[in-house]
């Protein structure tokens, strides 16, 4: 099989210059694509709020955070660290878990992050500030 940089309709692989090694496609459907810091919380909501089992080809992939949303509040103490694992995972990111905070708001069955974090070539600082809920 021929290389993909050898093969004439690729050729653009080998001249064309990639900006920033953490890229995605919007996941809004706003544009068209997102870089640095709005790709990395991009791929660390993707994890919070998928279930695990939810994607078919990729079983492992997600995080239990969102069950607490419906009614186990109580339990988000206790698995606070494991999403934080689990984001680390799959998202080229450092969390400062000192400074991090989840906070439940019950009331209206969401959750308040607040997950400050270093990519893990240390060129991107960013916080994850966000509201998820049901």
């Amino acid at each position: 099989m021929l290389e993909l940089n050898k093969n004439p309709d690729y050729t653009w692989l080998e001249t064309s210059k990639i900006d920033s090694e953490y890229y995605d496609l919007n996941a809004d459907m706003r544009g068209v694509e997102v870089w640095n810091k709005d790709a990395l919380d991009q791929m660390i909501e993707m994890v919070i709020v998928t279930e695990p089992h939810e994607r078919l080809f990729n079983l492992s992939f997600g995080s239990p955070l969102y069950q607490v949303l419906f009614d186990n509040f109580n339990q988000l103490d206790r698995i606070v660290n494991t999403v934080f694992d689990t984001i680390e995972y799959w998202v080229p990111v450092t969390i400062d878990r000192a400074n991090a905070d989840v906070e439940a708001d019950e009331d209206n069955h969401a959750l308040l992050f607040k997950i400050p974090y270093v990519s893990n070539n240390g060129m991107i600082k960013g916080i994850f500030a966000r509201k998820i809920s049901k």
